[in-house]
């Protein structure tokens, strides 16, 4: 019988250990990118979907960031002081700071109290920031 002897075992051990060694950290810097991105995207879709809804519907919409449960809030107005919950969708395991946490769109679709609204998604060493103009309108950097 022909069995491997401890030094073969060795070498095997320590060539799988160089390897993801190397392999790792860019792997983790590509998982971080990802959610990122998916994070952004997310948002992306969920303040397009409250800017239709408010022009459907001919009605104010707003989208409303909570940071600590990483999601959006798409709400829909009532009455003067009453919103509808519509839609709360997560935005993915990326960290999200925003410097105003609400963006309202008008029936028309125009946003408004949003001006220049910055929200950062970060994970890692991965970082995207979506500015939403006086307007409503989304720019990715």
């Amino acid at each position: 019988m022909r069995a491997f002897t401890l030094l073969e075992m060795l070498m095997v051990v320590i060539l799988i250990g160089v390897a993801s060694a190397i392999v790792v950290p860019p792997l983790g810097r590509a998982l971080d990118r990802a959610a990122v991105g998916e994070a952004a995207e997310r948002y992306a879709a969920l303040h397009e979907t409250a800017r239709q809804l408010a022009i459907a519907r001919g009605r104010h919409a707003r989208v409303e960031l909570d940071s600590t449960r990483r999601e959006a809030v798409i709400e829909l107005r009532r009455t003067a002081t009453a919103w509808d919950t519509i839609e709360v969708r997560p935005l993915g395991r990326a960290m999200l700071s925003a410097s105003r946490t609400m963006v309202t769109f008008s029936p028309l679709g125009i946003g408004f109290g949003a001006s220049n609204t910055s929200i950062v998604f970060s994970s890692g060493v991965a970082a995207e920031t979506v500015t939403v103009s006086r307007t409503g309108r989304l720019r990715r950097s």
